[in-house]
């Protein structure tokens, strides 16, 4: 197949500067989520069809079809090619792409056990027990919900410098959660695995320890002191710095948002934006995480991009073009959520370095405060560097030393102040934060994590 793109894309007439690709794309999965003991969703879902764009004269054109039928192919090519004509005319912010920049390559997924060979009825069979053993703990817990998406996805990208390359992955995600209530009082946990591994992954997962543990958990936390409020030094669990760097740091990474001066980031290449502890990578190059990926949706081969060096700004997340606009190496950053949207500039493993303190060291370093845990999720405005963030818990540090656990919890401010406020990086990094990242109406599989990390002067809130 790639073969006959290559044909249809010589048999296009272009200029210096212009470009075109075909990007073919198949996906197809399961869907399966129990709500309070009742099957929401047992899905079957697939999707087949062609991305095509074309730059010209600095203008972009893109269109979609269903299917790979060549002759609609064709004809889809030239009506990206005249769209981008009419584009150029009327934009000011002309598109460009390297002159010169072609890879050839393929990668294939590889499963130990592979999950599209698992029934529907065993998948069924491991999230119904999930879900069951959190929402039958207790009678206190008021809400449960409990979820499995696995996905194979292949797709073949030709383009007009040259790239040919066939690519194919899988993604595999579990989670659950719950609201536990007694009285006028609730809490919320909750709890994931994400991977670009086989069922084996699940298989090590054991659902109803995890579940009874999630439950326990909650209804813990119910008799947990309230959370104090105020700024206050906190130390920040791997889930919680996952978060953190994917939303409030990753986003401002992202190069097109520094040419559309929609990041705080912008303009801070080659500064100190952090205290010297901090060292940040995006490396989809990881295995087995929920943000690897080998070639990006542009056939660009990904590599593991230092962001941070010693808290100093050295790179961004980069696609073709703006790699070329910045006059940089593309580095693999541009991911499009199937055939019918364009690539754009996102994350993959997203995460912050180790340091050298122990976790003892670090709550000694700041002897009275917070430990947040347990990531919950939050929102971040990139242009204002603005975050929020809760936690399902957590504990009261006195002495250098955990103390009474608290409840439900939230953590705001400014993004770079956490940079530049952290005192101590734990030696251990863990990713603790599968997601799914929404950019431009796109949403992707992506992973975060980090160390503990101890932060001084931070906004904390209660209830």
């Amino acid at each position: 197949m790639l073969d006959k793109l290559q044909k249809i894309i010589d048999a296009t007439e272009l200029k210096q500067g212009d470009f075109v690709d075909i990007r073919l794309q198949k996906g197809y999965g399961t869907l399966i989520t129990i709500q309070n003991g009742r099957p929401e969703q047992i899905n079957f879902e697939k999707e087949i069809g062609s991305g095509v764009r074309a730059l010209i004269d600095g203008g972009w054109g893109f269109v979609s079809i269903v299917g790979f039928n060549l002759d609609e192919i064709k004809v889809s090519l030239n009506r990206a090619i005249k769209i981008a004509k009419a584009t150029a005319k009327k934009t000011k912010e002309k598109g460009s792409m390297p002159d010169d920049y072609s890879v050839e390559g393929s990668y294939k997924a590889k499963f130990k056990i592979t999950p599209q060979d698992i029934s529907i009825d065993d998948k069924y069979k491991v999230v119904e027990e999930y879900e069951k053993v959190t929402r039958e703990y207790s009678e206190k817990i008021v809400s449960t919900n409990a979820s499995m998406k696995e996905w194979l996805q292949k797709e073949i990208i030709a383009n007009s410098l040259g790239t040919k390359v066939e690519t194919e992955y899988g993604n595999l995600n579990i989670a659950c959660m719950a609201t536990s209530r007694e009285g006028d009082t609730m809490q919320n946990v909750y709890c994931a695995k994400g991977t670009t591994n086989g069922w084996e992954e699940i298989e090590k997962l054991n659902v109803t320890e995890n579940g009874t543990q999630l439950a326990k958990r909650a209804v813990e936390l119910l008799r947990a002191e309230k959370p104090p409020s105020g700024k206050m030094d906190i130390v920040m669990d791997p889930s919680l710095v996952g978060v953190y760097v994917h939303e409030s740091f990753g986003h401002a990474e992202e190069a097109d948002s520094i040419l559309a001066k929609d990041s705080i980031l912008e303009g801070k290449m080659g500064k100190k934006i952090g205290c010297e502890l901090i060292n940040i990578y995006d490396d989809p190059t990881i295995k087995g995480l929920r943000g690897s990926y080998c070639y990006d949706s542009e056939g660009t081969k990904t590599v593991k991009r230092k962001l941070v060096e010693k808290g100093v700004q050295v790179g961004y997340l980069h696609s073709l073009e703006t790699a070329s606009k910045m006059g940089v190496e593309p580095n693999g950053a541009a991911r499009a959520m199937n055939y019918n949207y364009r690539p754009v500039v996102r994350m993959g493993n997203t995460y912050i370095d180790a340091g050298e303190h122990t976790f003892e060291e670090i709550l000694e370093e700041i002897k009275n405060g917070v430990y947040l845990e347990n990531s919950y999720g939050g929102y971040v405005d990139t242009a204002k560097g603005e975050f929020y963030f809760s936690a399902q818990g957590g504990y009261l540090i006195k002495n250098g030393e955990l103390d009474k656990a608290i409840q439900n919890v939230s953590m705001s401010g400014l993004c770079l102040e956490v940079l530049q406020r952290t005192v101590a990086v734990g030696k251990e990094v863990k990713f603790d934060f599968p997601g799914s990242c929404g950019k431009q109406s796109q949403w992707v599989p992506v992973h975060a994590g980090g160390p503990a990390m101890a932060v001084k002067r931070i906004v904390v809130g209660g209830q």
